[in-house]
């Protein structure tokens, strides 16, 4: 109810009802796009930064290059990541007038751990690994989507859950500007143990992506996807 409040709050019905939008060719941000396509995806919020960079040869798998830098609320813990990653999709359910997609995605590479402790600080650069899996179900005006997320090193482990529910008031085109209205819930553990609530609007058109918004603690967050 708290997360509801909030999206009402911040996409009232009088805005909806002059938004002119559409349907989604993929209202989801995936590791893959299309065959012999290149996904580019830039994240940021109060307490993470991160830009991927991924190819797909073929439809079913995707490799690149991910970072991730991650700092903690009281700003004590930095974990700053570089990975070579790899995607592949599990599963893919066609329906009439629906989608569903499984994917999930591992990568290798270093983090430097930056951490203040009343027993002393932290610097090093270690080894670190990332596994994550998500799931989505779309229609032209309808979606929900859970990706799960850990990133661990010999010094942390931190995992991100995040679920995520949203409707375009009116089907679209390819071409046209689709407007999307999203809820979502994130479940953070390791570097900050907390659950919060948020509200986006997300807009794209054709191969660009756009959501912008902020958590119940009214930090905003930005996200854009780029396939060509």
């Amino acid at each position: 109810m708290k997360v509801l409040n909030l999206f009402l709050k911040f996409f009232p019905v009088r805005l909806m009802t002059v938004m002119i939008a559409a349907s989604a060719t993929s209202v989801f941000a995936k590791p893959i796009s299309f065959a012999d396509g290149t996904t580019f995806m830039h994240e940021r919020d109060r307490n993470m930064l991160e830009t991927n960079l991924f190819y797909a040869p073929k439809v079913w798998f995707s490799l690149g290059a991910s970072t991730s830098l991650m700092q903690s609320d009281d700003k004590t813990k930095h974990h700053d990541a570089a990975y070579a990653q790899i995607n592949f999709l599990l599963k893919r359910w066609n329906m009439p007038n629906a989608q569903a997609n499984l994917f999930v995605s591992g990568g290798l590479g270093e983090a430097n751990v930056r951490e203040q402790h009343m027993s002393g600080n932290i610097d090093e650069r270690v080894s670190a690994r990332r596994i994550a899996m998500q799931g989505d179900y779309e229609t032209r005006q309808f979606y929900t989507s859970l990706k799960i997320d850990t990133q661990a090193s010999s010094r942390y482990f931190d995992r991100f859950d995040t679920f995520q529910i949203g409707f375009s008031p009116v089907a679209h085109d390819y071409d046209d500007l689709a407007i999307w209205f999203i809820a979502q819930v994130k479940k953070s553990r390791g570097m900050d143990d907390k659950t919060e609530g948020g509200a986006f609007l997300r807009l794209f058109k054709g191969n660009i992506w756009v959501e912008l918004g902020m958590n119940e603690r009214r930090k905003s967050q930005l996200m854009l996807m780029i396939n060509y």
